[in-house]
C-alpha cells in the first residue's frame, strides 16, 4: 500500500496503488461555502455567471491572466441559456434549448462547450452529460483535451477524478453528498 501525495495552490491529489484520487483541498467550511455558492440559483441558473465566477479570468499567473472573460458571443449563447432556464423555472414540459451558432475554426466553440459540461456536472447533482463529436478522434483530441484543460483550472477541480473520457465525483464527494445531502450521485459523470 503506498501513498504519495501532491499539493499545488489548486489541488491535492492522492494516489494509491497507481489511481488518481481526490481529496479536499479547502477547510471544511471553505467546502461548503464553495457547495453553497455553485448550486445556489445565482449560479447554478445562470452559466455565464458561473463561467465567471469558476474560473481566474485576469488573474496574474494563470493561463487566463490578459483574458477578461468569454468573447462576446459566448456571453450571448451563455446568457440565453440563462433566458431559457427561466423562462422554463418550475416547468415539467420544458422546451428544448436549442441555438446554432456559423464559425470558423479556433473562436472558442470547444471552450464553450467545456464551460457547460463543467457548469451541469458542478450545479447539478446527480446529473450525467453525455458529450459526442463528428469522430472519435475529434472527442478525445479536442473536445476532452478541452474539457481537462478547463476543469484543471476550475475553483472545484478536486471534486472530479479524471479518467481517459470520463469524469467521475471524487469518492470523497460522493460520499459528502450522498451521506449528508441524501442525494444520489451514482449516475453522475460525463462522458
Amino acid at each position: 500500500f503506498r501513498r504519495v501525495l501532491f499539493r499545488s495552490d489548486k489541488t491535492s491529489t492522492l494516489i494509491v496503488l497507481g489511481i488518481l484520487m481526490q481529496t479536499p483541498i479547502y477547510s471544511a467550511q471553505d467546502e461548503m461555502e464553495l457547495m453553497a455558492r455553485l448550486w445556489s440559483p445565482s449560479l447554478k441558473d445562470d452559466p455565464l455567471a458561473f463561467v465567471l465566477y469558476i474560473f481566474p479570468w485576469g488573474q496574474a499567473g494563470t493561463p487566463l491572466e490578459n483574458f477578461p472573460g468569454p468573447r462576446k458571443w459566448q456571453r450571448q449563447i451563455l446568457t440565453d441559456l440563462r433566458d431559457h432556464i427561466r423562462q422554463n423555472n418550475g416547468n415539467l414540459d420544458f422546451s428544448t434549448f436549442r441555438e446554432a451558432v456559423a464559425s470558423g475554426r479556433g473562436i472558442g466553440k470547444s471552450a464553450l462547450v467545456s464551460w457547460l459540461v463543467i457548469w451541469m456536472l458542478s450545479t447539478r447533482i446527480g446529473s450525467t452529460t453525455i458529450v459526442s463529436a463528428n469522430s472519435e478522434s475529434q472527442l478525445r483530441s479536442v473536445t476532452w483535451a478541452e474539457i481537462t484543460k478547463w476543469l484543471a483550472m476550475s475553483l472545484n477541480s478536486h471534486w472530479y477524478e479524471v479518467a481517459a473520457t470520463r469524469i467521475m465525483p471524487a469518492k470523497w464527494l460522493t460520499e459528502l453528498v450522498e451521506r449528508d445531502l441524501k442525494k444520489g450521485t451514482r449516475y453522475r459523470s460525463e462522458e
